[in-house]
């Protein structure tokens, strides 16, 4: 393992050394900005070498049907929003700044509810963030971006730096937690069940997602990366996210569920809701999937999803298909009811007009999604911040957004893991708090795992 290491470093310089040479001829008279400079790479691992370089800020989105994988390092553009005035506006000033480069792509997302202030442990992410990652690899080949004429002396720092980077040939192993947190705890889960349960009774809602926040803490600060590559290869079929802006603060997560993907005016949608966990063999695993395609509550939440994502895009659509049955959608530790969607876009549809229509979905908001969305910030009493809520990339003729549900917060010593579980008539305590525990199995067994004796 050193030699191959070693061997991946010695090309991660070689490879920086040739951005290097490039940039000499990168000037105002002959580039168009922002320019892109790259080189052909090849690391032995993508991953493990991404998690293993020591670098401050570092990005990764992988795609969850072809794993094709964007890794970053550094920054090069942020844009960043603390009072949301729609989200449109935001994907156009990324737009605007990409100019007709269509190489490079903006990554990160936006908060689950735009509020007047951030809470503290929110803060460095703020209400909507993107990024443009100064050096990037996309499986091929490792590229540079420099913004404008004054922006080089930056970029040839930034590389010189990635160029002297460190990789270790270990991967650390994750400090053991000392507790556990639930925010809220059992009894205060059963309480907002209980409220729940009111609130079907008198049709205030049809449905409610309600959100738990098991917060580890550790001995010592946590490593994002070396969390991520631990996530990313025990979540299979996921989309995997992470987004690192210090060594020690990070929102990284395995979500299955994409909440949109447009190319041009081709759109792919999808509903998943409705879990069971995953059997320990196949026959117990059908009897379980069985047992999700025939429960009447998980077809109930499956269906309100359904009924909601026909309404909101109906009037943004030429065609539009929506599975009239839902199959099941099998995942690592888990197994969701899952219908696709697919449609034809007006011309006039915007990337932030979907967005806004789409967010929140029933399945992690609720439906009615105002009246839940009302009852979902009186009963959380912690701020759901990114969870839940649109991640993805932009680029300068397409977009993908997931929902960033299976996802965890570094905060220095601390993780805050964020799961939810959808509340219909016949929904019962005691098997919801399972089902999230179910839910962030992915990350819990990791601990564990890491720090079994």
């Amino acid at each position: 393992m050193a030699n191959g290491t070693l061997t991946t470093a010695q090309n991660q310089s070689d490879a920086a050394y040739r951005l290097l040479e490039q940039m000499d001829g990168v000037n105002e008279s002959n580039s168009t900005f922002p320019a892109t400079i790259s080189v052909p790479f090849q690391p032995e691992n993508a991953l493990d070498w991404w998690s293993s370089i020591r670098f401050a800020q570092k990005f990764v989105w992988q795609d969850r049907q072809t794993d094709a994988s964007l890794f970053g390092f550094g920054v090069a553009d942020t844009i960043r929003r603390d009072h949301i005035h729609g989200m449109e506006a935001v994907i156009d000033e990324c737009r605007l700044r990409l100019g007709s480069n269509q190489q490079l792509r903006w990554l990160g997302g936006f908060s689950f509810s735009e509020s007047a202030e951030v809470s503290n442990e929110w803060l460095p992410f703020g209400n909507a963030q993107f990024w443009l990652p100064r050096i990037t690899f996309d499986g091929d080949s490792l590229r540079c971006v420099i913004m404008n004429e004054n922006d080089l002396e930056a970029a040839k720092n930034s590389v010189l730096s990635f160029r002297k980077a460190d990789t270790p040939d270990f991967a650390p192993q994750l400090p053991a937690y000392q507790s556990r947190t639930d925010f809220p705890d059992k009894a205060g889960w059963f309480a907002n069940i209980d409220a729940a349960m009111q609130l079907f009774e008198t049709e205030v809602v049809e449905k409610i997602v309600l959100a738990r926040k098991a917060v580890y803490a550790f001995h010592e600060p946590l490593q994002p990366s070396a969390l991520a590559v631990r996530l990313f290869a025990n979540t299979a079929s996921c989309y995997h996210f992470c987004f690192q802006l210090n060594p020690e603060t990070a929102f990284l997560g395995a979500t299955p569920e994409r909440l949109f993907s447009r190319l041009d005016a081709s759109l792919l949608s999808e509903v998943v809701a409705g879990t069971r966990r995953r059997g320990q063999s196949e026959a117990e695993d059908q009897v379980l999937a069985e047992q999700l395609l025939a429960s009447q509550k998980d077809q109930l939440e499956h269906d309100i999803v359904r009924k909601s994502i026909r309404q909101r895009l109906h009037k943004f659509v030429d065609s539009l298909q929506v599975d009239s049955k839902a199959s099941i959608l099998k995942l690592a530790h888990k197994q969701h009811l899952y219908s696709a969607v697919k449609a034809t876009l007006k011309s006039e549809v915007t990337d932030g007009q979907l967005i806004d229509r789409l967010h929140p979905t029933p399945a992690v908001g609720g439906y009615p999604t105002e009246n839940a969305l009302a009852e979902i910030r009186r009963l959380e009493t912690f701020d759901r911040g990114w969870y839940a809520a649109p991640v993805g990339w932009i680029s300068a003729d397409a977009a993908e957004f997931a929902v960033g549900i299976r996802s965890g917060l570094v905060t220095g010593n601390q993780l805050s893991v964020y799961s939810g579980a959808g509340i219909v008539p016949g929904s019962t305590a005691e098997e919801e708090w399972q089902e999230i525990e179910h839910k962030i199995r992915d990350f819990v067994s990791i601990l564990d795992r890491d720090n079994a004796s």
